[in-house]
């Protein structure tokens, strides 16, 4: 009789933080509606931010970090519209972005983007930034589509061995399943209480700090970031079979705070600037990965970043001309 009064009590909190975590969801997609563009892509809908003048250039194109989305690049468009136009866009099962029932790999969700950029209007020539595990879909868009792109920076991004090479045996599993659990939870509320986007959103202005909250907030954001980690072993493979990017401008950022395996993460950023003949490589003193894009000063070191790159795929693009010759 006492275990089925306590079952009773159980299912009764159950179902009221359930109902507790829906009004709150509802709620924040009242004070949180898309403040860009969205375009259907394999029949859901993608959200793309776009800032900054059209001047004919390449566009930047923003891939966020593993559960993150679209308002963490607030700093870094801030300090690029004045100059180039710059996309920052939600993976599917992010922030305003609908879940995807496709393999979240990263060949998969470089078709997507694709797939966006082109329903939005936004055409090429791109230059590519990850962040984290956004590192992975860039690199394969720049495999699957060369001729689209013009440049890459890659922010403290994922490196596609780095579980393999991690000294804690299946530590991409562990957290996979973790996710996994923190996501069936979230239905009842848990990941509004640990508020699993502090880190990310630190120095964002409140109203983007506030919209990452409630996107990770969401069960499916978690679901989501699951789905990345599952897959990672087929974006490893896709990555590693990738062709060399040559003479194509590539930047690299790197962090001197690294409170975990800062040898070997930063032994990986390294290795990522052997992609390219002539890629540049630099640790951003004071910059944690997270702040790298969050914490103003230091996003202002990204724009900066990605801007020689523009500036680069620009010279290249005129040297290419004139090697080239008049036409007749």
């Amino acid at each position: 009789m006492k275990w089925g009064r306590a079952g009773l009590v159980a299912a009764a909190a159950m179902g009221l933080t359930a109902a507790v975590q829906h009004a709150l969801t509802v709620r924040d997609r009242r004070r949180f509606p898309p403040p860009g563009l969205l375009v259907n892509v394999d029949g859901h809908p993608i959200h793309l931010q776009a800032r900054g003048p059209d001047s004919g250039g390449p566009t930047v194109v923003l891939e966020a970090g593993m559960g993150s989305f679209s308002p963490n690049w607030h700093w870094v468009q801030d300090e690029l519209a004045p100059i180039v136009r710059s996309v920052a866009y939600d993976r599917a099962g992010l922030g305003w972005s609908r879940p995807s029932r496709r393999q979240r790999d990263a060949q998969t969700i470089a078709m997507e983007l694709r797939d966006a950029l082109r329903e939005a209007g936004i055409e090429p020539p791109y230059v590519l930034a990850g962040h984290s595990f956004g590192g992975l879909p860039v690199r394969a868009f720049a495999d699957l589509y060369p001729k689209l792109i013009t440049g890459l920076v890659l922010v403290d991004a994922s490196h596609p061995d780095q579980w393999v090479r991690w000294p804690t045996p299946h530590a991409d599993r562990i957290l996979e399943v973790s996710q996994r659990i923190l996501g069936w939870l979230g239905w009842f509320g848990l990941l509004r209480v640990l508020n699993l986007s502090r880190g990310i959103s630190a120095g964002l202005p409140a109203r983007q700090a506030a919209e990452l909250r409630a996107g990770a907030a969401l069960p499916g954001s978690v679901a989501t970031e699951a789905a990345q980690i599952r897959s990672w072993s087929v974006s490893r493979e896709q990555l590693n079979a990738a062709a060399p990017l040559g003479d194509l401008p590539l930047a690299v950022l790197a962090v001197s705070e690294q409170p975990v395996g800062a040898e070997l993460l930063t032994a990986l950023q390294r290795d990522l600037a052997e992609l390219a003949e002539n890629a540049s490589f630099e640790i951003v003193q004071g910059a944690s990965h997270e702040s790298l894009i969050s914490d103003r000063e230091h996003a202002r070191v990204v724009a900066k970043t990605i801007l020689s790159v523009v500036h680069a795929a620009h010279d290249r693009e005129r040297q290419a001309e004139f090697s080239r010759g008049p036409t007749a």
